[in-house]
């Protein structure tokens, strides 16, 4: 059945360094890597006269062609992939990026491959996850995904219609010899690109030819130098700013900072250019913001990088100049793409990490978290070397220790208390969030093991909140605008008008914020959120370019991992069966349960026929809990009752339409 469905995997061999990859005719017959010498096969058994030759690593490549082909195949999805033509019009918000900036000026660049609106428009998306669990042996197995941007918003990030392409082994992550292993995968994309594949459209009832292009890629940020070949560690680590930036390593914090980088993206007249009490100490901001570096120039750089050997087993290799004029490691594959270089953005910054960790930064230091804190020792010393700040420096005692003054971005032990408190009674509606109250220690007020939504909950909804009473203006003030940015940053619906108010508002919001925090607290994290809004403006909603659907799709994968002594076949196998089964469900009649119907999480049945009911009444539901007991409401839970009813009526929406017109 697999065969007949073309929806099988090819496994690869591959160098147990990572150097070389035993792929097309000439390396058919090698038995050692020509780069490194190692063996391709496990040791064979003397013994066994007939035992079959081992490689030591391979590589699980499943080919994009056949699946894109089978998308045509169901009228139930071929209708849908023409939906981007819905977003042609220059509409001020973007609800897909068919919409955006980045996919209009690809359709004027190469207009051939606008004539044929069935052509596919792919994302690409890696990460690193221990399908052994936290507790088990260090592992890092590595997919690679794909998704497709034809359709509509509710489908394209679905986890139906992210596929995997390819598995890469453990039990080291690849670092940037991903290339060699990407091998496969980029000569398909060239192969889509330049003659494409004839497809068969099951809607149309017509036969065409159908190519794809890679529009971009979604990766954390050490996934974003592994795929892009320019390092994110070090001063150099923006990929935006480069060379141009202005970041430093601390004295005594031994971390890079990129405090008072920040000033240079103001307006020429802005007072704070010329504050220099406040910011890094006597220093007067005249400098313009950095260039952006389009694709042809960055294509002229990357074309005068000497060549890089790859693999694990040798010697670090330094291109001249790294650290200094550039931090870029390799040429990478992907310019290979005849395309590569006229895309707007090749390589997207992860909003979920980005916020995370700027979250975690706020989080830590505000409630003072013991070993997380940005606002140590350490960050008291370098605050003595940086600014004018004489009440937050360190005061020499006696016994030769130091006391360390308090800051008014940290709140006392009382004021932690009463926030953990608040936090341990809170309750979200179902579905809405975890249950946040599980990361509050109440033993030593702090929080800890909070998940990415989790912060993403609490950046966004509950920060203002929380921290209103405890924290004067001048900090809350700050931190209230970086929570109403991020809220603006991840709604559904993006204006251009609005990113470009945020692209100016969030750089003053974090130089108000380095007026109040010490150096260390501003790390690459805090520095990226004032591209992130160029990035929105040019590439579309976030929904579509960040990590949350690809984490719950690694999640999936994870728990396909049965076989922990052959991970990655183990996963593979499993992935090919329910691939299968969600291509067979589209043939099946509404009256069999499958993945395609089946009713959300607490409704139990529903029932179309009852034309006298509202809509929102005609989903039967189940009871949280175990015992039932009835329970009369009060006037305002009533209230609430009614108003989520109004809500979320059908019949109500085009009077809610009517009226906020």
């Amino acid at each position: 059945m697999i065969n007949v469905l073309g929806l099988g995997y090819k496994k690869i061999d591959v160098c147990i360094n990572d150097c070389f990859l035993y792929y097309g005719e000439q390396s058919k017959n090698l038995n050692a890597c020509p780069v490194c010498g190692e063996s391709r096969y496990e040791p064979r058994n003397m013994a066994a006269v007939r035992q079959k030759a081992i490689p030591r690593k391979s590589l699980w490549y499943l080919p994009i062609t056949p699946r894109l082909q089978r998308l045509y195949v169901s009228r139930k999805t071929a209708e849908h992939m023409t939906w981007h033509l819905k977003c042609s019009d220059d509409s001020d918000e973007v609800i897909h990026p068919a919409g955006s900036q980045a996919w209009k000026h690809f359709d004027k660049t190469y207009p051939t491959f606008v004539e044929e609106p069935r052509n596919v428009r792919l994302g690409l998306c890696t990460d690193g996850f221990n399908p052994f669990g936290s507790s088990g042996s260090a592992y890092s197995c590595w997919p690679i995904f794909l998704t497709v941007y034809n359709l509509p918003p509710e489908l394209c990030m679905n986890s139906e219609h992210i596929f995997l392409s390819m598995i890469i082994a453990g039990p080291k992550s690849p670092g940037k010899n991903i290339d060699v292993l990407l091998r496969p995968l980029i000569d398909e994309l060239n192969e889509l690109w330049t003659n494409g594949v004839e497809t068969y459209d099951s809607f149309r009832k017509q036969n065409f030819i159908m190519k794809a292009a890679l529009l971009w890629t979604v990766s954390d940020f050490p996934g974003y130098g592994m795929l892009s070949g320019w390092s994110t560690h070090g001063r150099l680590s923006c990929p935006y700013c480069m060379e141009n930036t202005k970041a430093f390593q601390l004295q005594f914090g031994r971390k890079i900072s990129f405090f008072d980088c920040h000033r240079q993206y103001l307006p020429p007249t802005h007072p704070f250019r010329r504050d220099k009490k406040n910011f890094y100490v006597n220093r007067i901001e005249r400098s313009p913001p950095p260039p952006r570096l389009d694709g042809h120039l960055m294509e002229e750089r990357v074309n005068q990088l000497p060549d890089i050997i790859f693999g694990q087993s040798l010697r670090k290799q330094s291109i001249p100049g790294f650290g200094v004029s550039h931090n870029l490691v390799k040429r990478s594959i992907f310019w290979e793409l005849p395309y590569w270089k006229d895309l707007l953005i090749r390589h997207n910054l992860d909003v979920m990490h980005c916020e995370k960790n700027f979250f975690d930064n706020i989080k830590n230091t505000v409630m003072d978290d013991k070993g997380c804190t940005k606002d140590n020792t350490n960050a008291r010393m370098d605050l003595q070397l940086y600014c004018n700040r004489p009440e937050l420096e360190l005061i020499p005692q006696h016994d030769g220790t130091a006391l360390k003054p308090n800051a008014t971005y940290v709140l006392t032990r009382e004021q932690r208390a009463l926030v953990c408190q608040w936090l341990k009674d809170l309750r979200f509606p179902d579905g809405y969030a975890s249950n946040i109250s599980r990361c509050v220690k109440m033993h030593d007020f702090r929080l800890s093991g909070m998940k990415s939504h989790d912060c993403h909950v609490f950046m966004q909804r509950l920060l203002p909140i929380a921290f209103r009473d405890h924290l004067i203006d001048a900090v809350w003030g700050p931190l209230t605008d970086v929570s109403n940015f991020f809220r603006a940053l991840c709604a559904p619906t993006i204006r251009v008008s609005n990113m470009e108010m945020w692209e100016e508002k969030i750089v003053e919001t974090i130089c108000k914020l380095e007026k109040v925090f010490p150096p260390a607290f501003f790390d690459s994290m805090e520095h990226l959120a004032i591209h992130l809004p160029y990035e929105a403006k040019v590439g579309g909603p976030v929904q579509c370019r960040w990590m949350y659907p690809f984490e719950r799709k690694m999640h999936d994968l994870k728990k396909k991992a049965l076989n922990k002594n052959c991970v990655e076949a183990s996963i593979c196998e499993a992935y090919i069966l329910s691939e299968i089964s969600f291509f067979c469900s589209h043939y099946f009649g509404s009256d069999i349960e499958t993945r395609l119907n089946r009713l959300p999480r607490n409704i139990v049945s529903r029932n179309d026929n009852m034309d006298d009911c509202l809509s929102v009444f005609k989903n039967r539901g189940q009871p949280l809990g175990g015992e039932l007991r009835g329970q009369a409401l009060s006037p305002r839970e009533l209230k609430a009752a009614e108003l989520y009813v109004l809500l979320n009526c059908e019949e109500v929406k085009p009077w809610i339409a009517y009226v906020l017109l």
